[in-house]
């Protein structure tokens, strides 16, 4: 990860810094020969946090960028533009992930470094969470007839009342319902990410004590031949659900009644009663216990990384759908799909390990 080309990319991006200094941004030291002004910039540390086998969820980065003028006005203008480019700044450049930037203070105030020549430099420090990107390759293929992947529901208790379930899909011709994720109690109490094809809709079950309500959208998303990014979220305390396409809110509905009871099972590619068999791909599945908001749905679907903005707390289930693991090899191990979150790994049932496919959403 080289997180100066994305403090370079944010910088060089900014209209007001780049009327200053142009393209004079440079790590670690300028060319002598370089005019005034410009910026130097230094990665001062980079800590891992949020280690899984040794490979680390979160990075968190000092860096400190320094503004080089002839005045001290110049300095103190340009130190303004530096600061109000960086701070709060959030999202993928250059490949990198930046969950947050923070202004962290000046290292010192105007310095004449030269003497009589009168340079002046004003240095900034910044803070970086960085959120690391794990290469998807594989996704998994279900055959629409009884292809599905079993899990447990350890630490899903919390989404009974509110939460969001997110996932790539690839949708070929299908004769029947195909659910792409499903949590249950029951028949009666559940909640499921389903394409209707005896409607040609796209439906969001939230379904407590045999009520339910759905969020529906007439899609043409069978057998187009493209990924699409489906999301669902619930509330009963505010008594919502809604259904995203790609990162479109599409559909929603009320008149919840909360799950009570323990949930027993969950599925992807089918729901829990060997059912509804799923027929198509399915990618990179994630369930929250939190409600995504518009926003934080279409930054998943822009960005493509489920941790993209949201704290690991959060994720109660993430699964890569046929990748070794954000840790290891390329290919997962048949029959299991790891889930990331160490609480519920799959099972894949009537597959094989030519399921993995490496066809994965852009």
């Amino acid at each position: 990860m080289d997180i100066g080309k994305a403090i370079y990319k944010i910088l060089n991006d900014n209209i007001a810094v780049e009327s200053m200094v142009g393209t004079r941004i440079a790590p670690n030291v300028m060319k002598q020969t370089s005019p005034f002004p410009f910026i130097v910039y230094d990665v001062s540390s980079d800590t891992p946090e949020g280690q899984k086998d040794s490979v680390a969820l979160l990075d968190n980065a000092s860096i400190m960028v320094s503004a080089y003028c002839k005045t001290y006005s110049e300095a103190s203008k340009l130190a303004n533009y530096i600061r109000t480019a960086l701070d709060r700044v959030n999202g993928v450049y250059n490949a990198v992930n930046i969950q947050a930037i923070d202004f962290d203070g000046y290292d010192d105030v105007f310095d004449d470094m030269s003497g009589s020549d009168g340079i002046y430099r004003k240095s900034l420090n910044f803070n970086i969470r960085i959120i690391n990107s794990f290469n998807n390759i594989y996704s998994t293929h279900f055959d629409g007839v009884d292809d599905y992947v079993s899990m447990g529901v350890t630490g899903m208790s919390s989404v009974k009342t509110k939460g969001s379930i997110s996932a790539w899909v690839k949708l070929e011709t299908i004769t029947t319902s195909g659910n792409v994720f499903q949590v249950r109690v029951d028949s009666n109490s559940n909640i499921a990410l389903i394409y209707n094809a005896g409607t040609n809709e796209l439906n969001f079950k939230y379904r407590g004590s045999g009520n339910n309500s759905t969020a529906t959208y007439a899609s043409t998303i069978e057998n187009d031949g493209n990924w699409h990014h489906l999301a669902g979220t619930w509330d009963t305390s505010v008594d919502r659900v809604k259904l995203y396409l790609d990162g479109t809110e599409v559909g929603s509905a009320t008149g919840l009644t909360a799950i009570t009871g323990s949930f027993a099972s969950s599925s992807i590619g089918s729901n829990s009663d060997a059912g509804a068999f799923w027929k198509g791909n399915i990618d990179e599945v994630t369930l929250f216990n939190k409600e995504l908001s518009g926003t934080e749905v279409a930054n998943l679907y822009n960005n493509g990384l489920p941790f993209n903005p949201q704290p690991l707390d959060n994720m109660k289930g993430y699964w890569k759908m046929g990748d070794g693991g954000i840790v290891g090899d390329p290919i997962a191990t048949y029959p299991t799909i790891v889930d990331e979150t160490g609480n519920n790994n799959g099972t894949m049932i009537n597959m094989t390990s030519t399921d993995f496919q490496a066809d994965v959403p852009e």
